[in-house]
Parts: C-alpha cells; sequence; structure tokens
C-alpha cells in the first residue's frame, strides 16, 4: 500500500506514539482539527461550505480510534484518504460556486444496478457498461475517488487523478484474494456510494476504509436523504466536466441502495431499476471472505468471525428495509428482477430486456460489444474465490431465519 499522494507535503501528521492507551493515542493522530488544516493547506481553499458534514466526521473519528486496531500501513491509508475527501470537499465546493450551470445537468434516468453484495451486481454492472463512452456514461474508480480535478492536470494527457486511485488503498492490484472476488481497478466502472466518502455520513466508511461497528451503528440510523442530493449532484458534476449529457444516460451501482430506495427515487425519479437476486447462503459469506481482503493491510489482525457476524447484521437490516420499502412503494412492476444464474449464463439477453425497459432498445453492433465482453470475462478470470459459511461463524439456519421473506419471495 503506497503513501497518500494528499501527505506527501505535510509532515504535521507524524505524531508520537506514547505509553498512553491505544485510543488516547489514536485520538491524537486522528486530530479532526488537523485533517481540516492540511485540506485547506493542500488545495489553498478554505470554504467548506455548508458545515453540517463536520458532526458525522467527527463522530467518525472518534469511533475509528475506540473500535479499529489499524496496522501501521493501515492507518496511514486511512489519514490520506480522510484528507482526500476534504480536499475534494474543498475543491467541488468552489466548482460549483463558480459554475452554477452544473446544476442545470440532467441525471434523473440512470440504469441502476442493485442487490445484496456478491449477487452479481459488477458483472452486471460491468457488462452494461460495456458500449461506448460516447454511446453511455459510466463512474470509473478513479472518477469516484475524486470527483474534483486535480490543479495539475493537462489536456489531452492522462488524468493524474488515475494514478492517484492505484495509492487510494481500495484497488486490487497485487491482493490476489481481494482480485478473485473483485476487481477493483481504476479504470473499471465501480459502486457510486464511494462518491458518498466525503460527506462523512454513511457507511461506506465501515465497509471499506475502517471497520468500525460503533460507527456503522450510529451512521445507519440518521436520515439518508442528503447522501442521495450528495450523489445526484456528483453525478452532475462528472457529467459537465466530461462535456454534458448528449444524449447518454449513466449506467451505474450501488448494493447499499437496497436500505434507501425512497432516497434514492426522490433523486433518480427516472431511474432503471436492476435487482441481481442469489441466495444469501452464498452471498453472505462471499461478502465476509471479500470483507477480510479489504480489510487484511489495513488492520494488525483479521478475524473471520467478525467479519462473518458484521456483514450478516448490516445486511440483514439493508434487506429488511428493502422488503418493507419495496411493498409500500409497490414497486414490483418497476424492478427488473435478475436471478444469479441469468446473470452467469444469460446475461446479454438481461442486457437486452434492461435497455428496453429504459427506452433504449440496443442495435446488433451494441449487442455485439456486449457479448465480446461476455466472452472476455467469464467468472473465476482472476482466481477462485472460495468460502463457507462455517468458516465465518455463520449457519445456514442463521440464514433461514434472518432473510426468510427475502428467499421466499426471491430464491425459493
Amino acid at each position: 500500500m503506497q503513501a497518500s499522494p494528499y501527505l506527501e507535503r505535510s509532515s504535521e501528521l507524524k505524531v508520537e506514539r506514547s505509553s498512553v492507551g491505544r485510543y488516547e493515542a489514536l485520538k491524537r493522530e486522528l486530530d479532526p482539527d488537523r485533517f481540516l488544516r492540511i485540506a485547506r493547506d493542500v488545495s489553498g481553499l478554505s470554504d467548506f461550505g455548508d458545515e453540517r458534514f463536520l458532526e458525522p466526521y467527527r463522530k467518525l473519528l472518534d469511533c475509528v480510534a475506540r473500535d479499529v486496531d489499524f496496522s501501521d500501513e493501515g492507518l496511514e491509508s486511512f489519514k490520506g484518504n480522510v484528507v482526500r475527501c476534504l480536499v475534494n470537499k474543498l475543491r467541488i465546493r468552489r466548482d460549483f460556486l463558480s459554475h452554477p450551470e452544473i446544476r442545470d445537468e440532467v441525471v434523473d434516468d440512470p440504469i441502476v444496478v442493485i442487490g445484496l453484495p456478491r449477487t452479481g451486481t459488477t458483472k452486471m454492472q460491468r457488462i452494461l457498461s460495456s458500449l461506448p463512452a460516447s454511446e453511455i456514461q459510466r463512474p470509473l474508480l478513479w472518477q469516484l475517488l475524486n470527483p474534483a480535478p486535480f490543479p495539475d492536470a493537462v489536456p489531452g494527457r492522462p488524468d493524474p487523478r488515475i494514478a492517484a486511485a492505484g495509492m487510494s488503498g481500495i484497488t486490487s492490484d497485487g491482493r490476489p484474494d481481494y482480485e478473485a472476488a473483485h476487481l477493483a481497478a481504476p479504470a473499471e466502472p465501480e459502486e457510486d456510494v464511494i462518491m458518498c466518502d466525503s460527506t462523512f455520513d454513511d457507511w461506506v466508511w465501515s465497509s471499506i476504509f475502517a471497520p468500525s461497528l460503533s460507527y456503522h451503528d450510529w451512521v445507519v440510523r440518521r436520515p439518508h436523504l442528503s447522501n442521495y442530493e450528495h450523489l445526484r449532484d456528483m453525478y452532475k458534476y462528472l457529467q459537465w466536466q466530461g462535456g454534458g449529457r448528449r444524449g447518454r444516460i449513466w449506467v451505474t451501482k450501488n448494493v447499499q441502495h437496497i436500505a434507501y430506495l425512497d432516497e434514492l427515487l426522490t433523486c433518480f425519479p427516472k431511474a432503471t431499476l436492476v435487482h441481481c437476486h442469489r441466495a444469501p447462503h452464498d452471498s453472505i459469506p462471499s461478502l465476509a471472505k471479500l470483507s477480510l481482503a479489504i480489510w487484511a493491510p489495513i488492520l494488525k489482525t483479521t478475524d473471520p468471525v467478525f467479519a462473518g457476524r458484521a456483514v450478516f447484521k448490516w445486511w440483514r437490516l439493508a434487506t429488511d428495509r428493502y422488503m418493507e420499502a419495496r411493498g409500500r412503494l409497490r414497486l414490483d412492476g418497476r424492478i427488473i428482477d435478475v436471478p444469479y444464474d441469468r446473470i452467469r449464463n444469460d446475461a446479454i439477453n438481461v442486457c437486452r430486456e434492461v435497455y428496453h425497459r429504459a427506452g433504449r432498445p440496443l442495435s446488433s453492433e451494441q449487442l455485439s460489444a456486449i457479448a465480446r465482453w461476455d466472452a472476455d470475462n467469464e467468472q473465476h478470470k482472476h482466481g477462485r474465490h472460495s468460502y463457507s459459511l462455517a468458516e465465518f461463524g455463520l449457519s445456514a439456519a442463521e440464514i433461514d431465519s434472518a432473510f426468510k421473506d427475502y428467499i421466499d419471495r426471491f430464491i425459493t
């Protein structure tokens, strides 16, 4: 894991850890005021705009100091990602003030892939995104990590945000267990929840950057509409940077959407929703295995049972919210339900159905492009991802009980 480019210019974060307790020592290193100063220094900007983010920001740093036993490289990576998000907030604020036309961009009708993690959502997003960039828009990892352009970008040359994404600590490069489960690379389409990291008010922090249970339990109970308003603004911002809509819709993915259907449809009212379904007996341990691979360089030690219990708890709640909202909002006729076997074996026809539902029937040339992607990206291309419920302290009976309504409706 490389050092963050955001920390190269500052020695202020090099705080000596003394003999005081781990929490007190980490509190000193994760000083929220210090990070704010560094972000202002790095960016040369001072206006964060709406400062309501400060409450979840300070809560995140406190919870992480209490809960997370960082490795040395994991702590440096976490600090770098905090500063990255603060610098982006400053630059985004500046650009929205300087270019009010950004808010005029239209992004209300994306194709949105949802579902529990490890249900085929990544394949579904990427195969739907395999059309030329002149025809659709796709959020790439390097854009999601740094929505704001860097000041040293030169037109006609590779965007420096691409190289910076490789230093973020969340790519799978050189991490076989991670890559076997999920190829996370700067130029690959990725799920847009990453753009919510700069709100500091989203459980993307506990799932990717620092597994703090107390932060997750706190943040998951908070209102989430402002996050979706932020997400809508970020799509407008990226679209504006890319020369405007030009007839192209976004193809997106976010597994956390299943917990926030009301907010999603408030901000993206014309979205085409594609729900990928797989038995939680498979998806939950698969996610626990992936989470261990993501957390391995962050933590001093990893615990499979901790990972299993955490993802079981988080996604049981999300599924309960989904089932309630889907029924209350009467969305059965609007959501395209896709079983895992179809994603594996009939993805081309699924794409045909999705684009037809979105009002954009595919041409033979477009179907050929999708078929080429499918042929070039067979399952296990980057290694085999194996797992079991037992290794994560879980049982089939627990899954049956916790996800009963979902299993009865969509699996059996």
